[in-house]
Formats: C-alpha cells, sequence, structure tokens
C-alpha cells in the first residue's frame, strides 16, 4: 500500500471537511447576524449621523406610503427608505399606484409623483422633497408631541384660511395642515375669551381696526407668553401699535424701496427681494430669494427686557416713503438710505418655555398670488414651525460623490489616447503575430 498517496488523500480529505465546516459556520453567522458596511466616499447610501439619531428616537412602529408610479420612481423611493430600514427594520414602506387610488389622492392634496406619506402614532405628514432631509424632518416633527395649533383671528377683515382667491392664504393653510398643524379660527369680537389651548395667534392684514378691549386682550394674551405671528401692510396697524410697543416693535411711515431688488426681480423697487439671512430662528440655513410686494419698515428698540431680532432686512440702499414712485427712483430729500428691516422675531424665557412672537410687514408673500415665489412658503413653513418651538429642523449637510467624478489632467489625458489608439493596438496585433507565428511551426 502507498502510504504516501493514503496520507495525500486523507489531507485532502480533511482540508475539504474543515472548508464546507467553515462554509457552514459562515451561512450559519449570515443569518445569525446582520452586518452592513458603506464603503461610498461620503457615506451617501447610508444615514447621516443627525437622522440616525431622530430615528432611534422614535417610539413606535412607522408606516411610509409613496405615492410612485413606474419602476424608477419606486427603485429610487425603496433605496431612500432602505437606508432608514437598516436603522430600523420597524419601518415599512407601502407602494400605491396613485393613478388607481385618484380619491385618496384628492383626500391627501398629493401633488406628484414620488410624494411620500409618514404615519406616526396616529399624526401623519407629507414629504414635497423625497430625500433624506425631507423625510428626517418629518420624521423630527412627528415626534413632537407638543401642540402644533394656530388660531387665526377673524372679525376685522384679515386675510381669510380658506379663501381660495389670490388675496386668501388657503394654499398656506392646505401646507400646515398636511404638516401636522391644527388650524382653527375666533373672533375676539365675538365677547368670549381667548381659548387656553390657541398655540400660535395669527394676526394677518386686518382692515378693521380692533376695538379697546380687543387691544387689551391681546397685549394680556402677549404678556402671559402667548405666541403671535403678526404680518401687517404698511399703513395698516389698525390700532394694534399697543401691542407692537409691548414687544418692542413699531411700523415706520410709508413703505420700503430698495433699488436693489430690482436686480433681483426686474421690477418695481418697491417689490422688495431678500436672499442674505442671519443665522437665527426661522431663516436659519435660508438661502432662497423670498419677495415681499409693498413692505412696510420696522423701527426695532429693546422694550420690557425683549430684544427684537431682524430676521429679513433690505440691501444698504433702501428707505421708506409715503409718495407713489414716479419718474427716476430716488430717496425723498433729507432720507439717508439704509438698511431696513421688514420682518423680526421676539423670543423671551417664560415658565420654563420659551415665548416667541413673529412680526412682518408684509402679508402678501404668504397669499395664495405670491405664496409659490422663491422661497416664500418655506419662509412661511419656517415661521409657523418656529413659533411652534418645532427646533427640529435638520440641516443636513449635502455629500458630495467624489468617486462618481473622473478629473483628469491634460497630460493624464494624453497617456490615456496614446495608450488606447496606440499603444494597445499594437499590443493586440503584436499577440496576433505572435498566434500565427506559433502555429506556423507547429
Amino acid at each position: 500500500m502507498n502510504w504516501d498517496r493514503v496520507a495525500t488523500a486523507g489531507g485532502r480529505g480533511l482540508f475539504v471537511i474543515l472548508w464546507l465546516l467553515v462554509a457552514a459556520l459562515g451561512l450559519y453567522a449570515a443569518a445569525r447576524f446582520r452586518y452592513v458596511a458603506d464603503w461610498t466616499a461620503t457615506g451617501r447610501n447610508s444615514l447621516t449621523p443627525p437622522s440616525v439619531r431622530i430615528v432611534r428616537a422614535l417610539r413606535g412602529p412607522v408606516k411610509i406610503v409613496a405615492f410612485a408610479r413606474g419602476p424608477r420612481v419606486r427603485r429610487s423611493l425603496g433605496a431612500l427608505i432602505g437606508k432608514y430600514q437598516r436603522v430600523d427594520p420597524a419601518i415599512r414602506l407601502v407602494f400605491v399606484n396613485p393613478d388607481k387610488h385618484p380619491a385618496l389622492v384628492r383626500r391627501l392634496n398629493i401633488g406628484f409623483n414620488g410624494e411620500l406619506e409618514i404615519r406616526y402614532q396616529g399624526r401623519r405628514a407629507l414629504v414635497l422633497s423625497p430625500s433624506e432631509t425631507g423625510v428626517t424632518n418629518q420624521l423630527a416633527r412627528l415626534e413632537r408631541t407638543g401642540i402644533r395649533r394656530l388660531t387665526f383671528l377673524t372679525g376685522n377683515r384679515e386675510r381669510r384660511m380658506r379663501d381660495p382667491s389670490g388675496l386668501g392664504l388657503s394654499s398656506w393653510v392646505g401646507q400646515l395642515t398636511a404638516r401636522g398643524f391644527t388650524v382653527t379660527a375666533f373672533n375676539p369680537g365675538s365677547g368670549k375669551p381667548f381659548p387656553k389651548d390657541a398655540g400660535i395667534l395669527v394676526i394677518a392684514d386686518p382692515r378693521v381696526r380692533f376695538l379697546p378691549g380687543e387691544v387689551r386682550a391681546l397685549t394680556g394674551f402677549v404678556k402671559d407668553g402667548g405666541s403671535l405671528l403678526v404680518m401687517l401692510e404698511p399703513g395698516h396697524t389698525e390700532g394694534l401699535s399697543p401691542v407692537l410697543a409691548s414687544v418692542g416693535v413699531r411700523m415706520r411711515k410709508g413703505y420700503a424701496v430698495d433699488p436693489a431688488s430690482s436686480l433681483l426681480t426686474g421690477t418695481s423697487p418697491d417689490f422688495i427681494a431678500i436672499h442674505r439671512y442671519p443665522a437665527i430662528g426661522p431663516v436659519r440655513g435660508m438661502h432662497l430669494v423670498t419677495v415681499f410686494p409693498t413692505a412696510a419698515a420696522l423701527a426695532l428698540t429693546p422694550a420690557h427686557g425683549l430684544k427684537p431680532q431682524p430676521i429679513l432686512t433690505t440691501g444698504a440702499d433702501a428707505w421708506t416713503q409715503e409718495q407713489p414712485l414716479a419718474g427716476l427712483v430716488a430717496p425723498p430729500p433729507g432720507v439717508h438710505p439704509s438698511a431696513l428691516a421688514i420682518g423680526a422675531i421676539i423670543a423671551r424665557p417664560d415658565q420654563g418655555k420659551d415665548q416667541r412672537i413673529a412680526v412682518l410687514g408684509d402679508s402678501d408673500f404668504a397669499a395664495n398670488s405670491y405664496i409659490g415665489e422663491g422661497g416664500n412658503l418655506t419662509l412661511a413653513m419656517n415661521i409657523a414651525n418656529w413659533l411652534a418651538h418645532d427646533d427640529a429642523f435638520i440641516d443636513l449637510p449635502n455629500r458630495t460623490s467624489p468617486d462618481l467624478t473622473l478629473i483628469l489632467t491634460s497630460g493624464e489625458e494624453d497617456v490615456i489616447a496614446f495608450g488606447f489608439l496606440l499603444v494597445l493596438p499594437i499590443l493586440l496585433l503584436g499577440s496576433a503575430l505572435g498566434v500565427w507565428w506559433r502555429r506556423r511551426r507547429l
């Protein structure tokens, strides 16, 4: 018997057995344990740390309904939500063809192919931008358990929240409702006290003067720590000056004129356009252009321990005037151009909770005619969320993908061209000649 051959065969058999054992252990580990690695240059196939923190803070199951048609859109949405499912497998993704459910699409106000609806603990929110930023922001808002209520004042010819005309606020109110806000109305002239669950009180361009009793009630509401949003028009304070003065704000006479805005809008200089914002409050991280047709300037002065902060400021060459624009636009005699504030916020600690107030010298920006211009809708939503103490806005970094782009110098391009056009053909030709020469000698 050839013992060397037997030993060799036994060694091979042992190797096969060990290899099969290792493979079985590997399959068991793959089934038992879960490990995912993202080796892309910027980790673009996984969630950023802020998103991971939001997902891990969820206290219940999340269902995401994607209103999408077509395999390409569905694959894209599946890859996006897959990032969240790798962090929390309890997140469910369901696809709905909007063409087969028109009634549901109308009821939810679904506007485009690929829109998402997130359902969490009986609350819902729509994601208009199917991206990590959009999904994470909505998850963060749904996680909040605080009251998100806006109460619009009526009875003084304010802009109506359900009015679909160009002057109405129905588009903004529709977006607020889709984002989980409860929107109601209250008439202070009804004789009833302000409801304790009013949330954020909204005064949108009143055209009838408030009665002294109503002004006192509003002043008391602010003094008691209530949140307030005031949107006025030039020359229309309608008796609200005492309320504004209590928080350090005064409406200047006339309207703002900003020649620099004409360069952005191509229209009259009283059509204010703003594209730079301070990194505070509702405009933190804003980079879109917002427009304000005929806005009033605000004079800001600290009062009662409050310090108003401007959030919307014109260019340095702006001024206010009361006369209509005519001919060559120039500041009135004796008026020195300067930057003007047309929007401000006020915040103060009140019994462990910050009181928040926003005052704007324009209300047209939120009306149906202009809410879709530039970043107006974003600004309106940001203000509402800031007033509701929703500081869960996630400023997620835009992760670039350097491994998707190949940048070559001119020398490297020449080397590649020389290699493909000359060296490679010569090598192929040489290889063919070599094969031919060997076969000829056989």
